[in-house]
């Protein structure tokens, strides 16, 4: 018996000052899966990005984005404390969500400054037709003129007082055939400066055909090719020249219109024999 009384005690570890062994240290528990919130934050702020674009419907989108933005931080909350993983998916969701947020605002700030626009340009333009009625009444005939209908030689377009000047023979153009010289005297009737090109729409027709725009190697006599280029100031006044490849001797008609006026519903036309 008292042999086993005198048996060492096995040493499972060294022992502590006051003869007490430590506890043993436990591992910290290991994260129990993917955060559940930071996965829904995703698919909620991916919505809200993908339909904050979308006017009217966009008030869902920051609906989304809020929730989004809510389950984001309870994801992050839990993974920085270690209890799930998914970390960087839980930022992603923030980031998706305050997103849909912030473009969800900034798009209905904008349709509300447009529709503000609109709804002043409107209101602006009923009062001034009401004030400008009598007025409009009063110069009806100058206004259709204007508008509409053919002018012979001379007229008025939307944007420039035209007259078609003279059309006479030039030199060859670069590929040895005959060309004609037209000369138009315009006025920049807009408020900024401009170009003919940038306003007129001139065209020359012989026998029904449109000509083509001459090409020159060397500038015939009278003949300015930056004329057409050349910018006014509102109110002046200018001389273009343009040259176009005859067929034949037969007489021409030069055509000027607005440069956007497909329709030609005003137009300063004049027919001269070569």
């Amino acid at each position: 018996m008292s042999e086993f009384n005198n048996a060492p005690i096995p040493n499972d570890g060294p022992a502590a000052p006051n003869g007490m062994r430590p506890a043993p240290i436990m591992p910290s528990p290991a994260p129990q899966g993917t955060t559940v919130c930071g996965i829904v934050g995703v698919v909620f702020g991916a919505l809200g990005l993908v339909l904050s674009f979308i006017p009217i419907i966009n008030n869902i989108a920051a609906i989304f984005g809020l929730v989004g933005a809510v389950l984001a931080i309870v994801a992050i909350v839990g993974t920085f404390r270690g209890k799930k993983r998914g970390k960087a998916l839980s930022i992603v969701a923030a980031v998706l969500s305050v997103l849909a947020i912030v473009i969800t605002l900034a798009m209905q700030s904008a349709a509300s400054k447009a529709l503000d626009d609109i709804t002043g340009t409107s209101t602006s333009q009923s009062s001034s037709a009401d004030a400008d009625k009598d007025a409009k009444t009063d110069d009806s005939t100058k206004t259709d003129t204007k508008a509409k209908g053919e002018q012979d030689m001379e007229g008025d377009l939307t944007d420039m007082h035209v007259k078609i000047v003279s059309a006479v023979r030039s030199g060859n153009d670069y590929n040895n055939q005959p060309t004609v010289r037209v000369t138009y005297e315009w006025t920049n009737t807009t408020d900024k400066n401009n170009s003919f090109a940038v306003l007129a729409n001139p065209k020359v027709f012989q026998n029904g055909r449109e000509l083509d725009t001459a090409m020159y190697l060397d500038n015939p006599e009278g003949y300015d090719s930056g004329s057409y280029l050349s910018e006014l100031q509102p109110g002046a006044t200018g001389t273009v020249t343009l040259g176009y490849v005859l067929k034949d001797d037969s007489e021409i008609t030069v055509d000027v219109t607005n440069l956007l006026d497909f329709s030609d519903t005003a137009k300063v036309t004049y027919k001269f024999a070569i």
